[in-house]
């Protein structure tokens, strides 16, 4: 394993032999939410983690003003520092906008995508608004209830009354700073809309959602599934938005059974 920053980055590669496996985080947390599909995918393929800016060891960073396409020209700088010609990638959440983004940008550079508790569609007024009402709660020093409100729409019911992942995710939530979680509150807020150009999108692609997300319902990952050339699709049931940490051996079964077609 070797560990190391780059552009400012803190990058993780697990040197496996196997084919390159990045895996992209949600927001706010960072690579470590990725531990038991490192674990599980290791040993048969050359697993990549990495921290976004702002977040994880990523935060020691000049500026805290930066866009979703900054957090795209990172994944591929981050490839192209490995001299990672095609890679197979995994995003959930905010990891999903930044690799949808980057398929529409490049998908020459990818041999399979998979999208996790994400969507295509843009920001709506009503989503740039409960954004604006976040920064203003956690720049006046409510980032704990904050981070309190989002662990209930992280995980499922069922995970959040189970203390050892609920604790996890909660401690996970706590590494980050005020700074770099409104940072990237604003970066979300200027992704664009990827839903038009989901066609142009050719590569193998598989949509996981867990069926009882409430950040990101199901129906936005089924449209993904309709609008994506070459797309499988696989809800997994009793999981919330985090469905790899809720249901981990679901969540890797259904990735495993994805990459040994491709």
């Amino acid at each position: 394993m070797n560990n190391f920053k780059h552009n400012e980055i803190s990058i993780t590669d697990y040197e496996g032999s196997g084919p390159p496996l990045i895996f992209i985080h949600a927001f706010p947390l960072c690579n470590r939410m990725w531990d038991e599909q490192v674990n599980f995918f290791k040993d048969r393929f050359r697993v990549i983690t990495y921290d976004a800016r702002g977040l994880g060891y990523s935060n020691e960073i000049r500026s805290h003003q930066f866009t979703m396409e900054d957090h795209v020209n990172d994944l591929f700088d981050v490839m192209d520092h490995l001299k990672l010609q095609k890679v197979n990638a995994c995003g959930l959440s905010m990891g999903g906008y930044i690799l949808l983004r980057a398929l529409v940008r490049e998908q020459s550079r990818f041999n399979t995508a998979v999208l996790a508790g994400t969507k295509s569609e843009g920001e709506s007024n009503e989503s740039l608004l409960l954004r604006s009402g976040h920064l203003a709660q956690i720049r006046s020093g409510k980032k704990d209830w904050f981070l309190d409100e989002m662990l209930k729409r992280l995980i499922s019911e069922e995970s959040y009354g189970n203390e050892e992942i609920r604790s996890r995710v909660r401690t996970i939530l706590g590494w980050m700073n005020e700074i770099g979680i409104c940072a990237n509150i604003l970066a979300i807020a200027t992704r664009t809309n990827t839903f038009y150009q989901l066609r142009d999108i050719k590569i193998p692609t598989l949509v996981v959602v867990g069926r009882k997300d409430m950040m990101t319902p199901v129906i936005h990952s089924f449209y993904l599934k309709e609008n994506l050339p070459d797309a499988e699709f696989e809800v997994i049931e009793g999981a919330g938005h985090l469905c790899n940490i809720d249901k981990p051996s679901e969540f890797n079964a259904a990735l495993e059974k994805f990459l040994l077609k491709h």
